[in-house]
């Protein structure tokens, strides 16, 4: 079935309704299987595969009645993919917490960003769709935290180093080490966000538990910087490259989790500093009408900007996690020139679908393009 087939009303209707249900632990709302009939499984599967989120859309479909729940073969491939998640997931806990520790003899204190910290939040932690390990050290103990890495046994494969961090393979599973958490493109946003940052993830960090052990302990960012810092990482995914509603789902069970602890004030003048606010305030409109978040846990809410928020969730799910569904021009594989014209090619096409979401962010990175492509012609 073509993809513009697979996206029919029904099926994004359904699948909505099951990863409401997965991901607030509430029955699903039959009204969307017209007729007490088949849901269109095929169309459901397909959603929830290219927006990440299949292990929600499972618990989902067990709060159905029983003859409208996929079965077969079908069922057991799902059965077993979420069982591979919660694998992982229980790997990744036992991981981050090893390296945490290991790095903490050696004197130097890391905060686990993103992935088994926001599992946490969920009412599943293992069936949060999960990637790699991303832990800050700081720029001070960087250089001396990679060095310690590299001489353990399970390391292997380091990956290119960019300005943020460097990677490398831990035994089977994807570690990256960051000096910075993220950067801000102005320079005068970026010391402002620098200070914030720097604050937040020193002595503002708190201990958590990962998993069911006592022993796996890590440190994460403070609540209120961490929702601002998985907005802006999800926000600046939409921007380049496209993003799944898994990233919404984070960013739904932080404000429903952190409801008691947020520093509201301090939120909404991150945000406006940052002018990033009416892009929140879009994000927003999505998860409380599409996703489920009660409006009462959406600080800055909107509800006028439903129909933009409309027209993100088509593009989201069109583009499926990470945009690796949109349909763009493909240079891989051409000469070097040429991937590098068609990246250019690419981001100005990107950037005209996305300046009706967000007009001042669109020109802001449009400007850091040009002044990154032309700094990197001039060496």
């Amino acid at each position: 079935m073509k993809k513009n087939d697979i996206l029919g009303k029904v099926a994004v209707r359904q699948f909505l309704a099951l990863l409401r249900a997965g991901l607030w632990g509430a029955s699903c709302e039959t009204e969307y299987f017209e007729n007490d009939d088949k849901p269109d499984w095929k169309g459901i599967l397909y959603l929830a595969k290219t927006q990440a989120v299949l292990p929600l859309v499972y618990d989902g479909m067990l709060t159905l009645p029983e003859h409208m729940r996929l079965n077969g073969p079908a069922l057991l491939k799902l059965i077993a993919y979420v069982d591979r998640i919660e694998g992982l997931n229980q790997a990744l806990d036992e991981a981050a917490a090893e390296i945490s520790s290991r790095l903490e003899t050696e004197g130097i204190r890391s905060v686990l960003l993103k992935g088994q910290g926001l599992a946490t939040l969920y009412r599943i932690p293992g069936h949060r769709q999960c990637g790699d390990i991303d832990l800050y050290v700081g720029e001070k103990n960087y250089r001396k935290a990679a060095d310690i890495i590299r001489t353990w046994k399970e390391v292997h494969g380091e990956m290119t180093e960019t300005t943020k961090h460097t990677g490398f393979m831990f035994g089977e599973l994807e570690l990256e080490l960051h000096k910075t958490a993220m950067e801000l493109p102005y320079k005068k946003m970026n010391v402002s966000y620098r200070q914030w940052e720097n604050e937040s993830l020193g002595s503002l960090s708190t201990e958590i538990i990962l998993g069911e052990k006592d022993s796996l302990a890590v440190k994460i960012p403070p609540a209120t910087f961490n929702l601002f810092y998985v907005f802006y990482h999800a926000f600046n995914h939409f921007m380049q490259c496209g993003l799944g509603l898994r990233q919404l789902c984070d960013i739904s069970r932080m404000l429903h989790e952190y409801s008691h602890e947020l520093n509201l004030d301090e939120l909404q003048k991150r945000l406006e500093e940052f002018k990033l606010d009416r892009e929140w305030q879009l994000f927003l409109c999505l998860a409380v009408n599409f996703l489920g978040l009660k409006d009462e846990e959406a600080p800055l809410y909107n509800p006028e900007l439903k129909p933009l928020s409309e027209k993100l969730l088509d593009t989201i799910l069109r583009d499926g996690n990470f945009g690796q569904y949109k349909s763009l021009p493909n240079f891989s594989g051409k000469p070097k020139f040429i991937r590098q014209f068609g990246s250019m090619v690419t981001h100005h096409i990107l950037f005209a679908q996305r300046y009706k979401f967000s007009p001042r962010q669109t020109v802001i990175q449009y400007w850091v393009m040009w002044r990154n492509g032309l700094f990197n012609a001039s060496k």
